[in-house]
């Protein structure tokens, strides 16, 4: 058992600086990456990367590098923090350099992100025995104004982890637990695929308050964005969902229960829980409409699940209604660009065929 990681961090945006940052001032050798090799750059020149809020100080990682094999060479961990419509991108820019025994975690995996880069890597003949890992969440509430500033709002208090193949989670999850204890092992990426929370409470709020982000208006995204009626719709979604885990067998955490066990808040309702959050506190609402709370959280999480209900015979007409506006207001088809049945490798199979997928 390794009881000092070497971790490599696949994006240097939001969570991807908070988690190089707060790993550093843990103790444990870190590697940050990112394409975006201005970026990289300046966090280079800037050496230092400041934290406030939750975790607080100032963390030079071992590494900034836009050379993604520098990255990953000897890190036993590899956490992708990046949107998860790039999970593809990454499976197909790192698949030559992994080895045997690497683990590489989805930050989080939103719909299908480890079957996803499962699929890319046995597409490019990636011989690496690795083992491929999903968090439910991320595991910060977080925010990167500039390249070397992270303000962490909020640490979550548990979050879960599956992997592929499913018997290794207990494994991962005592890795990972040796920098985070938040981290628990849950039963196989279709738990904590399902499980996707961004799906529920990004995509819609964003598009209800399209004219107050069209009309550069500043406002609490939680508080202020997501009153009792988008709620309501978020509600309606989130029981789509929760069907749909009943079809596969699988007994899901609602959105209203999961703040209770991420954040410890006392709520009815997911507006309630939303209100009472305190990590959200400071969270402004996106300033444009092309926002990851939509080119991210609609293909790699509504589009998957809308699929997927589909495939099991289940009607999902606010999951729908709500890819269709995605569509319509960015001028884009998020049903082809999305998380397919075919690219998730789960087209015309049954419950119990999906199940033994995951297994």
């Amino acid at each position: 058992m390794i009881t000092r990681p070497r971790f490599a961090i696949i994006g240097a945006g939001n969570g991807g600086q908070s988690l190089a940052a707060h790993l550093t001032l843990l103790g444990f050798e870190v590697s940050l990456y990112d394409a975006d090799k201005e970026k990289i750059d300046l966090l280079r020149e800037l050496r230092t990367i400041k934290v406030y809020g939750a975790v607080q100080g100032g963390a030079a990682p071992a590494c900034i590098t836009s050379d993604i094999a520098e990255a990953v060479q000897g890190a036993d961990i590899l956490m992708v923090v990046v949107p998860t419509c790039f999970h593809a991108d990454v499976a197909r820019a790192v698949w030559p350099y992994l080895v045997g025994g690497q683990v590489i975690v989805l930050n989080p995996g939103a719909t299908g992100g480890a079957l996803e880069f499962r699929q890319v890597l046995r597409q490019h003949g990636c011989r690496a025995k690795v083992t491929l890992a999903e968090t439910q969440t991320l595991i910060y509430a977080c925010r990167s104004p500039r390249p070397g500033e992270a303000t962490i709002f909020g640490i979550k208090n548990h979050v879960d982890v599956a992997t592929l193949p499913a018997g290794e989670a207990t494994r991962v999850t005592a890795l990972l637990n040796t920098a985070f204890p938040q981290y628990r092992p849950a039963p196989n990426v279709l738990f904590t695929s399902l499980n996707n929370v961004n799906a529920m409470c990004h995509p819609a709020p964003t598009l209800f308050n399209a004219a107050r982000i069209e009309g550069h208006c500043t406002f609490e995204y939680y508080f202020e964005g997501i009153t009792p009626s988008v709620a309501k719709v978020v509600e309606r979604i989130d029981a789509e969902r929760l069907a749909i885990g009943e079809a596969l067998g699988i007994k899901l955490t609602s959105v209203r229960d999961w703040y209770v066990v991420s954040y410890g808040v006392d709520a009815a309702t997911i507006y309630e829980a939303i209100q009472n959050n305190k990590a959200y506190a400071g969270i402004k609402g996106p300033t444009t409409l092309n926002t990851r709370y939509i080119f991210e959280d609609v293909p790699t999480g509504l589009v998957p699940l809308a699929l997927l209900g589909g495939a099991l015979g289940l009607k999902t007409p606010a999951t729908t209604a709500i890819v269709e506006l995605a569509n319509i207001v960015l001028g884009r088809n998020f049903w082809e660009e999305g998380r397919t049945l075919e690219k998730l490798g789960l087209a015309g199979k049954t419950p119990q065929e999906i199940q033994a997928l995951v297994s």
